[in-house]
């Protein structure tokens, strides 16, 4: 039956990633990085299904091209850390053909990001195990008919997160309606829906049919590392995006604070210069009105200097400001224009939200990774998510005590337990020092 998943990554340098790269694996391509001169070729990988890029209609024709658009998304970007595209990663419905499904993914692209001005890479990967799968490639910067333009912050709120997962379970159980079929799937948690029991995790028809038996079902109470490192990696992945969105905000408040200051200085440098020029004009006009036959050198010497120290100050302030004193004034309703818009389009109720946001991700992150240390598996979780280079390693001695208090009792003992075994220290480490 069909199951709910729907998890969303960024793909950046920062992690080594670009792409150019991910987009050949998912589509079983191979495609040149031109930026680096790197070739990727996946043309071996099985299971792919269909894929297909999708077009707002404003963008160039050329991008329906996978090599020209990626390469186009990697040339645009500068930096060394740069965020190059989103993934989202979602499960198709098994009751439905491919062909159903793959219009379920093309109305879901449509409606949330197409419409919206993202262009779209998906892939459908299904090997016949049931678990047939979407891969949605989605770039971050507006595009125009002569390419991308600026990165669009508003696609990284996070209420944008929330929608997309939303409004999936809403696709399918539309389609599933329309087809006549009872089953349907819900983005909330199971304490949103008021139901009692365990999450489980999906294990896939070809485990079923091949081991139908009661360890199999413990097995899959107790969640595989892969699953438990996804869970974590969603958690870091939201973490980072409340965190990417706070320093926005940080960054838009020293934008004010230096218009602001631009905006003072400049005025009070401009009635600087009008003083002097008043004052010179003032000493020329006394000059003029000496009579014919009284020596002038004295205030001619003495204007000299004021017409020098005028002229330095006019260039003083033009190399500072960037602005030709007599362009003063525009520059100042320039300036108070951008000020205006920046207040206009910062997210002030979304900054708590991400604030909260940021908090319980890293709560739970945490509480996850503590639990790590006493599972039989633990070791490996740990180690996948160092490999990784997940953000969120540290837990002091004040997270330690504040997880502790939500976990069982014999939860604690065993941590106690195994952190004396392993340290034979009573301070707190972070826990990746203990599997290494």
């Amino acid at each position: 039956m069909a199951i709910y998943h729907c998890s969303v990554k960024i793909i950046g340098r920062s992690a080594g990633r670009s792409s150019v790269a991910a987009a050949a694996y998912r589509a079983g391509q191979k495609i040149t990085n031109q930026r680096d001169g790197r070739m990727q070729d996946y043309t071996r990988k099985q299971g792919i299904a269909h894929s297909e890029i999708m077009l707002p209609v404003h963008a160039p024709a050329e991008y329906k091209n996978r090599a020209t658009l990626w390469n186009a998304v990697e040339k645009k970007e500068r930096r060394s850390d740069s965020q190059t595209a989103r993934e989202i990663e979602v499960a198709l419905p098994v009751e439905f053909s491919l062909k159903e499904n793959i219009q379920v993914v093309r109305n879901y692209i449509t409606e949330n990001f197409v419409d919206k001005g993202m262009i779209a890479d998906f892939s459908i990967h299904d090997t016949n195990n049931g678990n047939p799968h979407a891969h949605i490639l989605l770039t971050m910067r507006d595009v125009s008919p002569s390419g991308f333009e600026k990165k669009n912050r508003d696609w990284n709120n996070i209420k944008r997160l929330e929608q997309w997962r939303e409004n999936w379970a809403k696709t399918c159980n539309r389609a599933l309606e329309e087809k006549g079929k009872q089953t349907r799937i819900d983005h909330r948690t199971l304490e949103a829906q008021g139901l009692e029991r365990k999450p489980t995790i999906h294990v896939g028809i070809s485990k079923v049919r091949k081991v139908q038996n009661q360890e199999i079902i413990k097995s899959n109470e107790k969640y595989n590392p892969e699953n438990v490192s996804q869970f974590m990696n969603e958690l870091n992945e939201g973490y980072s995006i409340a965190k990417n969105h706070i320093n926005e905000f940080n960054q838009d408040e020293r934008k004010l604070t230096k218009i602001k200051d631009n905006i003072k200085a400049i005025s009070v440098r401009t009635e600087d210069l009008q003083r002097q020029y008043q004052d010179l004009q003032k000493t020329k006009a006394e000059r003029d009105n000496m009579g014919v036959f009284k020596s002038k050198r004295e205030i001619n010497a003495k204007i000299e200097n004021m017409e020098k120290a005028y002229s330095y100050s006019c260039n003083h302030f033009e190399r500072n400001y960037k602005v030709a004193p007599d362009e003063a004034h525009n520059e100042i309703i320039r300036l108070e224009g951008d000020y205006k818009d920046i207040i206009k389009n910062r997210d002030n109720a979304n900054l708590t939200t991400s604030q909260e946001k940021m908090k319980v991700f890293e709560k739970e992150y945490k509480r996850q990774r503590l639990l790590a240390e006493i599972r039989p598996d633990g070791k490996e979780i740990l180690t996948k998510l160092d490999r990784a280079g997940m953000k969120l390693n540290k837990i002091t001695n004040e997270d330690y005590k504040e997880l502790t208090q939500e976990l069982r009792p014999s939860q604690v003992t065993k941590l106690e337990n195994e952190r004396y075994n392993q340290t034979k220290e009573p301070n707190i480490r972070q826990i990746h020092d203990f599997v290494r």
